[in-house]
């Protein structure tokens, strides 16, 4: 186990996560089928039968999302509404600066599928300033 727990933070410290959940998932075993596993009602009592599990957790979601609160209309009338500024909707408007074209690229996930247009985020990073310049004269 210290073996293993050691492989899984070494691959962490150098930025490998896929590796490290890969060990993880080996060690987990494979896929519980949650749908089998039986559930408490309120009492405790273990419920087996599909159906009632079904109610069971309809019964908890209800519960758990209808909260009944009640906010006084002076309250309600205190909160003040607020449009933004001229400067925050003139900022908004603007052309991004190379700057932040180039911040939106070091922020883009590595390793992941590509979009429909096949590209995948390595590719355009690998593009370094070439491709940032000429993004950035996309956007403007």
């Amino acid at each position: 186990w210290d073996e293993t727990c050691e492989d899984i933070e070494k691959f962490i410290k150098i930025n490998d996560p896929a590796n490290a959940f890969s060990i993880i998932r080996r060690l987990k075993g494979g896929n519980k089928r949650v749908e089998n596993m039986p559930i408490q009602d309120k009492n405790g009592k273990l419920l087996v039968n599909s159906t009632d599990q079904l109610e069971r957790w309809r019964e908890y979601f209800c519960e758990l999302f209808n909260i009944h609160s009640t906010v006084g209309s002076d309250v309600i009338n205190e909160i003040q509404i607020t449009t933004p500024s001229r400067p925050g909707l003139e900022r908004q408007n603007a052309q991004p600066s190379i700057e932040e074209v180039e911040r939106a690229l070091n922020q883009m996930k590595s390793r992941k599928s590509p979009g429909s247009d096949e590209v995948t985020a390595d590719i355009i990073k690998a593009g370094s300033e070439p491709v940032l310049n000429w993004l950035h004269e996309i956007f403007n």
